[in-house]
């Protein structure tokens, strides 16, 4: 029988030389760990303070695209950290994270975050003197930061997930 390619990745994973040096190193993971939760907590208010934005609940003698050019910098800067750090959290456990549905369902909210946000950029970048976003741009916004909050929750529920 053939087995499951998350398990063959896991322990592919589990015996690099990179993933036992994160395994070795004892404050190696919760530094990566705070890492992770400060480019989290980065690109979630950077979100939230978009969306309040583009919902025209702040600053709104500002332009949009002020608005944008001054939150979406921590969204760009946020998830390559996010990515890299959750990268190396993975390797460091590779067994306990790859096959957790938690985490599984987790990565599909960042890729569908990360894909709303895009949108809702390119959206706002298109009213470079409006103050008022049109409607494709406010549920962008409001669909970007509910999945970024779903990827936060489903995060949170990766240590708490069992592994069948």
């Amino acid at each position: 029988m053939l087995e499951q390619p998350i398990a063959v990745a896991s322990r592919w994973l589990v015996a690099t030389s990179l993933s036992r040096v994160l395994q070795d190193v004892d404050w190696l993971v919760p530094a990566i760990q705070t890492l992770h939760i400060v480019a989290v907590a980065v690109l979630f208010s950077s979100s939230l303070l978009l969306t309040i934005g583009v919902l025209g609940r702040h600053a709104r003698e500002l332009p949009l695209a002020r608005t944008a050019a001054r939150f979406l910098p921590g969204l760009y800067w946020g998830l390559p950290v996010l990515l890299v750090s959750g990268a190396l959290m993975i390797t460091a456990e590779p067994e306990r994270a790859l096959p957790n549905p938690a985490f599984q369902l987790k990565m599909l909210l960042v890729l569908l975050a990360s894909a709303a946000t895009i949108v809702l950029a390119r959206r706002v970048r298109l009213l470079p003197d409006e103050h008022r976003a049109g409607a494709a741009a406010r549920i962008a916004a409001l669909l970007a930061l509910a999945l970024w909050l779903a990827a936060l929750v489903a995060g949170r529920f990766i240590a708490y997930t069992l592994i069948r």
